[in-house]
């Protein structure tokens, strides 16, 4: 019998949706949303119901009915402080997303996993798998930030982080809860993450540690703050400046670091910026094992710039002194979230409830 899942997954420019049977992918499409279709919605919410129509074309492309889903699952916002793992979106998940305090696109997803399944009057359900904020309730020891009214968010690369954890342990024949890893998560913006148990304990942030493509990292706390009195910039124009507009973007004017890599093979400053951003981000690995001290079992690199052999192999080595240095290049969210929910639809786990 089918248990067909169907995978929500919203980006800042297009929706990926998939159609699993059980484990197994049937189909997947990445759904480009172009600059003038997004231009009307001034709110990410506001594309609630333009983002639901495109799943629904999806669904009729595949020929697949609401009713012959087994369930949805949905990638998770910021709705709080999760636990790692499943939630069933019900009515206070729904609004909760509805209005998280921090836009994200991953806000849309649940909503729309909540309206497919009420739609399809069939007793389905829809569930998030490690949301955004699904780090669990941090040690308070990692919540200090050296200024008292402001604490640490967390938020971090939960889903692929878990989820190459996940495939690691299997590939060393051991228990998930007995491993150790730190998993640096190499996109667009990148987090590396302590993982204990499977379970995040502690990481560096997109904008606490080495820049990235689009994002500019941790700037000297100083030299930002006189930046913000002096540039004339709105608020929401300097968070621009330094998530979307920081990092290769700034020095180089590419975020895809494809394009960097090939610059700096033959202009010497952009091989400077390149190296300098792997540097950095290979301090943050090094940055996490005093906290176990220095008891790691694998150091894995994940995301999409783990496919540059260069990146990776000058990583490796600056940090192989730590652990042995697993790659485990690509993304694996919407593997995650069907296998995740396959796991709840077939009792093999329990999903929260907010």
């Amino acid at each position: 019998m089918a248990e067909l899942i169907l995978v929500i997954n919203p980006g800042s420019t297009s929706t990926k949706v998939a159609v699993y049977d059980g484990e197994t992918e049937l189909n997947r499409q990445n759904i480009d949303h172009s600059a003038e279709e997004l231009k009307p919605f001034k709110e990410i919410n506001d594309q609630l119901e333009f983002r639901k129509q495109a799943v629904l074309s999806y669904l009729r492309e595949q020929k697949v009915q609401l009713s012959d889903l087994a369930a949805i699952a949905a990638r998770g916002g910021v709705v709080g402080q999760l636990e790692s793992g499943a939630y069933l979106i019900d009515d206070n998940f729904a609004d909760a997303s509805r209005n998280s305090p921090i836009p994200h696109p991953a806000n849309l997803s649940p909503v729309i996993a909540y309206e497919l399944a009420r739609e399809a009057g069939t007793g389905i359900h829809g569930y998030v798998y490690d949301a955004v904020c699904g780090c669990g309730k941090p040690d308070p020891i990692f919540t200090f930030t050296g200024v008292p009214e402001i604490k640490k968010p967390f938020l971090t690369h939960v889903l692929n982080s878990r989820a190459v954890s996940i495939e690691q342990a299997k590939r060393d024949g051991v228990r998930l809860e007995d491993t150790t890893y730190i998993v640096c998560h190499l996109g667009g913006g990148v987090t590396s993450n302590l993982i204990r148990g499977g379970k995040v304990t502690e990481f560096v942030g997109d904008d606490e540690g080495g820049f990235s493509p689009e994002r500019s990292g941790g700037v000297p706390c100083r030299e930002l703050v006189k930046f913000c009195f002096r540039s004339g910039l709105t608020e929401k124009e300097v968070q621009k400046k330094l998530k979307g507009q920081g990092g290769l973007t700034a020095y180089l004017g590419v975020n895809d670091a494809r394009e960097a890599e090939k610059m700096a093979q033959s202009d010497g400053y952009a091989k400077t910026v390149y190296d300098a951003m792997i540097l950095q981000l290979s301090q943050d690995i090094g940055s996490l094992a005093p906290i176990v001290c220095g008891k790691i079992d694998k150091i894995i690199l994940t995301g999409g710039m783990a496919y540059s052999e260069y990146l990776t192999e000058e990583m490796r080595k600056r940090v192989e002194f730590i652990a042995p240095v697993s790659i485990i290049a690509g993304t694996y969210e919407m593997e995650a979230l069907a296998k995740g929910i396959h796991r709840v639809i077939t009792g093999q786990e329990e999903a929260h409830v907010l």
